[in-house]
């Protein structure tokens, strides 16, 4: 009796000093996937968490340091079990589906935010890390700073409406611009802009003959872009790029490509700085 008294004690120890480490239950090993998601891990204060993301996540600057589990839609499991997430949080189209199947076969917890090619959907997607991260309180606080933002955008009237087209430089290939339903598309109505190519879907190659043809009266391109190509001048010598008439003109407007990737926290405050600069933000804000 004696002795099982001794090791029912050792164990009500050991139980007790196992407490205060999850006494929160709030995950400790988080992997994410997908740029946004990333980004609003780290906005909740929960950086310090974060063990592994995918390749499409750059910033913030602590993230270039973390070991990558592949790319967004390409993941494999072995290298994702091996580093024992307690959590993973992935934006839409994270996958393959199958592997996401195993993870959760395994009683690993995932969070699959809703497409953040829409902005209106970036709230919720807050609210949702916030909850599986224990931060709802932050999460609140993040969501209103968002929304605070976006508030400070307003429509103009179709006769004052710039138009806009989006280019990118894809290495050696075809120059992409952005048609409807898309994140550039999104980012061009919500500055107050027309998309000129807003006769297709998605992210396609152009034509040189058609990014010379093209007469929107600015180019939105991503800073990566720009800087790949040396700033406004290279981007003016470019064979391809530099046909367009925005281009020629100088009327450059840049966005990073973390937020051409899906919105996150940032994002908000980068499209409104853009309608500022095109003054399409509401007066006194």
């Amino acid at each position: 009796m004696r002795y099982l008294v001794g090791f029912v004690l050792a164990i009500i120890g050991f139980v007790g000093l196992c407490l205060p480490a999850f006494a929160d239950g709030a995950p400790q090993r988080v992997i994410t996937v997908g740029a946004p998601a990333t980004e609003i891990v780290f906005a909740l204060g929960a950086g310090d968490t974060v063990i592994a993301t995918d390749t499409t996540s750059t910033r913030p600057e602590p993230v270039s340091t973390l070991p990558k589990v592949g790319y967004m839609r390409n993941l494999a499991a072995e290298g994702i079990i091996g580093l024992k997430p307690d959590l993973i949080v992935g934006v839409e189209k994270s996958g393959p589906d199958v592997v996401l199947g195993e993870l959760r076969d395994l009683g690993i917890p995932i969070v699959i935010l809703p497409s953040l090619a829409k902005m209106e959907n970036l709230p919720n997607a807050i609210s949702m890390v916030g909850n599986a991260l224990g931060r709802a309180t932050a999460a609140k606080d993040l969501s209103d700073r968002v929304q605070a933002d976006i508030a400070q955008l307003h429509n103009r009237k179709d006769a004052d409406r710039p138009s806009i087209v989006f280019l990118m430089a894809v290495g050696h290939g075809k120059p992409m611009s952005a048609g409807r339903e898309t994140t550039a598309d999104e980012i061009i109505s919500m500055i107050g802009g027309i998309n000129s190519m807003a006769g297709f879907d998605g992210f396609k190659p152009v034509s040189p003959e058609i990014i010379a043809a093209d007469a929107a009266d600015y180019v939105l391109v991503t800073q990566s872009t720009l800087e790949q190509l040396g700033g406004i001048d290279g981007l003016q010598a470019h064979p391809i790029l530099g046909l367009n008439k925005a281009v020629a003109n100088g009327r450059v407007l840049t966005i990073s490509a973390s937020t051409i990737l899906g919105f996150g926290p940032s994002s908000a405050t980068e499209i409104r700085e853009l309608a500022a600069h095109l003054g399409t933000v509401k007066q006194g804000s």
